[in-house]
């Protein structure tokens, strides 16, 4: 399932945050190709809608795709304003219902990853940090409720994608192959499920360092130094990712993640 409304919702908010800081204004083309994007959200419901989320596998009701959407409507709002364009490249309602529904869903989902369907819920999840940081879309509360649930994903390393994570298990090389574009489907991820033992997820580096920003940022904003204990405690974890001497890859590596293979990660 390659079907992901998160990476539209990325793509249309990067391209507009290049607008707002004045890097690379909207072209007629690309301001025509936004409206479009926007009103196929809508023509979608988006905000009902099943897709693969960030990691492509089950097809539910994600958290984090709705996020993403939601933030590049209220930035496209926020370049209206800041650059005074009187009209919208889409119909006239399509970003005031677009940022109604993706709240109130989200406000029903958060701090929650997926619901719908019920088999595939889960209440951890990693892919709900960028809400947090870069998107900054969720309000400190549910900010802070995401971050203490992704404490339930931290291993020694770094941080496994949610529990029961069977991408890049234990010997994974071995029994599926390194396949990066491998499309799996629900059959074989079921099989491949069945491969993992608990706690031998792979643990993924990027989390990290988006927590510690996080928390650098609530620090900013409050001057509460106990989130600037947070932001220096991931912070020190992410540089202790960096590969080492014993490394088969060479040291100072900066890892996409680590996994289990032959008893070592």
């Amino acid at each position: 399932n390659h079907k992901q409304n998160d990476a539209l919702g990325y793509f249309i908010w990067a391209r507009i945050q290049l607008a707002l800081a004045g890097k690379m204004p909207l072209t007629g083309d690309h301001f025509k190709l936004l409206g479009q994007l926007f009103d196929y959200l809508r023509t979608i419901r988006c905000w009902q809608d099943y897709d693969a989320g960030h990691w492509e596998e089950h097809s539910a009701q994600h958290a984090s795709s709705l996020g993403p959407c939601l933030a590049a409507t209220q930035a496209f709002k926020q370049l209206m304003k800041q650059e005074g364009y009187p009209l919208a490249p889409c119909k006239d309602d399509t970003l005031d219902l677009l940022e109604k529904s993706l709240l109130n869903q989200l406000d029903l989902i958060l701090p929650d990853e997926t619901k719908m369907p019920e088999e595939h819920a889960r209440d951890a999840d990693s892919a709900l940090v960028f809400l947090c940081y870069p998107l900054q879309i969720v309000t400190e509360q549910v900010g802070l409720s995401i971050i203490n649930r992704l404490r339930k994903l931290m291993g020694d390393i770094a941080m496994c994608r949610y529990r029961k994570d069977s991408y890049w298990c234990k010997d994974y090389k071995d029994k599926v192959g390194d396949d990066p574009t491998k499309h799996f489907t629900d059959e074989e991820l079921k099989e491949r499920d069945a491969l993992l033992q608990p706690g031998e997820e792979a643990q993924w580096c990027l989390f990290d360092p988006m927590v510690s920003a996080y928390y650098g940022k609530l620090y900013q904003k409050s001057g509460n130094n106990a989130y600037l204990m947070l932001q220096q405690f991931f912070f020190a974890r992410a540089l202790a990712a960096i590969t080492g001497d014993d490394c088969e890859f060479g040291p100072w590596m900066c890892c996409e993640a680590y996994y289990l293979t032959k008893g070592e990660w």
